[in-house]
This record gives structure tokens, C-alpha cells and sequence, in this order.
């Protein structure tokens, strides 16, 4: 009988741009049988965030102050108390929360050490490494990756925004801050004319191998088949993933409790299929 995973670390309170409290994630979770939860919100740092050029094509930007940043020192006490408000909230509710946080990862001079003083005075457990945001050589302009049809007509800048897309992943990983790396392929959003299944291939390998170097674990998502279909990442890289042996993690990117545990079995099929033998428990 196939063992399904009974917890999940990528999910999202509307401390950020979830949908419900922590409270609801964690009682959905309980009646589904989960074991344990993980909860990680957002962590988007960037000086210039609101010189987006999407804030132009997309106004509800500003208006999200709890999911876009501009400084590490504003959020910091709103964060320190997101993490005692989860730490309450897993012993009023007997049940195991851990205390993690999605991190887009940016470049410019500065922003790491910034991002590590920052950490330091937060109780968390984890960090996921996703990035959602595409961004010029300096790292100083930055636009989210799903506008870049719209704020360029002319496609022939996509591979210099994707390439450095994938570059930055594996300085990521090789940061040795995080402990998996969400959605590898999550550019595939942008459709099959701009980034396939094949698309990069060299640059995701590169991805993988810095997993590899450094011990670090990556997810398969079942939030890609509610966005385009197909898991991310998709079977040919699963392939690679699996022969590197990296270890791997069933997430659902939930964003209300409904979601909790959403196809959990069909990515386990998937990996049984891979032969994945290497997973991911705190």
C-alpha cells in the first residue's frame, strides 16, 4: 500500500497572501490526519520593490505591504511576532507547527548580509528558497515573473531574465541558508513558447547539481497541477533528481486548508515511479 505523507512545510497564512489564520491551517490539517505542520509565509526583501516595473501592470502590488518589502529593519518586529503567534498557536492547539519561510533570494550588493542580521533575530525552524521575481544584471531592478510577457514585447531579453532566473537558484542553494528549494520550474508559467519542459536545460542541471553539492533538498509540488497541469518539477527533471539521489519533499503550496494535502497520493506515485528513496522530515 503506498505511504502517503502526512504533513506538509510549504503553506501560507494570511500573514502573507494566504487565504485563512494559522488557526485554520492547522485544523484542516489535523482533520486530514497530518502530523505536523509547516507554515511558510513569505519573506520578500527588496530596496526597490515599489520602482517595479510591475507595480505598474499590476497596482494590487503596493496595496500587499505583507507580502512585498522594501526594508528588513520595517518588518522586523511584525515578523518576530509571527513567530511567537505560531509557537502560541501549537501548543493551544497540541499540534506540532514549524516555524519556516519562503524567501525570494536577490543580489544586490548588500542584501545577503542584510537577509542574515535579519534571520538571526527570528525563533524559525526553516527556510524554503522560491523565487517569483525576474531581475536585471545589477539585481537592482526587479519585475515578478509572470508580467514578463507584458512589460516586454520584444522577447529577445527573456533568456537573459531566465538564465539569470536559474543562475541565482543555485547561488541560492549554495548560500546553505535554505533547506529545500521550491518550485524549480515555476517559470513554466509563462507557457511552452517561453519556457518549456525542456527549456534550460543546462541551466536547471546546474540547479541540480549545486543541490547536490550542497546537500540541500528540493520539493515536488502539487500546486503545479492546479496551475498548469503537471507537477513542478516535471518528470524529466524528477528523472535527474532522482539519479543525483537529492533528497525531496512532497509539498502543496497551500494557500487555504482546502489545499492541504491536495494530490499528495499522485506525487507519490511520481516518485515511486522515480524510485525516490531520499526525503525530507524535520
Amino acid at each position: 500500500m503506498l505511504k502517503i505523507q502526512s504533513f506538509s512545510y510549504h503553506s501560507h497564512t494570511n500573514f502573507s497572501d494566504g487565504k485563512n489564520t494559522i488557526e485554520e491551517m492547522v485544523r484542516r490539517a489535523k482533520d486530514i490526519g497530518f502530523t505536523e505542520l509547516g507554515i511558510s509565509d513569505h519573506l520578500i526583501v527588496h530596496k526597490n520593490m515599489q520602482q517595479s516595473p510591475s507595480c505598474k501592470v499590476n497596482p494590487n502590488m503596493l496595496a500587499e505591504p505583507d507580502v512585498y518589502n522594501t526594508d528588513f529593519k520595517h518588518i522586523l518586529q511584525r515578523f518576530q511576532h509571527h513567530c511567537e503567534e505560531l509557537r502560541q498557536v501549537a501548543k493551544s492547539e497540541n499540534f506540532k507547527i514549524f516555524v519556516g519561510f519562503e524567501v525570494d533570494f536577490f543580489t544586490y550588493d548588500g542584501w545577503l548580509e542584510e537577509l542574515k542580521d535579519f534571520l538571526s533575530q527570528l525563533d524559525y525552524d526553516y527556510l524554503i528558497n522560491g523565487n517569483h521575481f525576474l531581475f536585471d544584471e545589477s539585481g537592482e531592478e526587479i519585475i515578478n515573473l509572470t508580467d514578463l510577457p507584458k512589460l516586454y514585447q520584444d522577447s529577445t531579453c527573456y533568456n537573459d531574465f531566465l538564465n539569470r532566473h536559474f543562475k541565482v537558484m543555485a547561488q541560492a542553494v549554495s548560500s546553505k541558508l535554505f533547506n529545500f528549494l521550491a518550485h524549480i520550474d515555476y517559470a513554466r508559467k509563462l507557457g511552452d513558447a517561453i519556457c518549456s519542459p525542456d527549456a534550460y536545460w543546462n541551466e536547471k542541471m546546474a540547479v541540480l547539481d549545486a543541490l547536490q553539492k550542497n546537500d540541500v533538498g528540493i520539493e515536488i509540488s502539487t500546486k503545479g497541477l492546479r496551475k498548469i497541469g503537471d507537477f513542478y518539477p516535471s518528470e524529466n527533471v524528477l528523472a535527474q533528481i532522482a539519479k543525483r539521489d537529492i533528497a525531496m519533499v512532497v509539498s502543496d503550496d497551500a494557500h487555504k486548508p482546502t489545499e492541504l494535502g491536495l494530490d499528495f497520493a499522485a506525487a507519490e506515485n511520481m516518485l515511486q515511479k522515480y524510485g525516490v528513496t531520499r526525503r525530507i522530515k524535520f
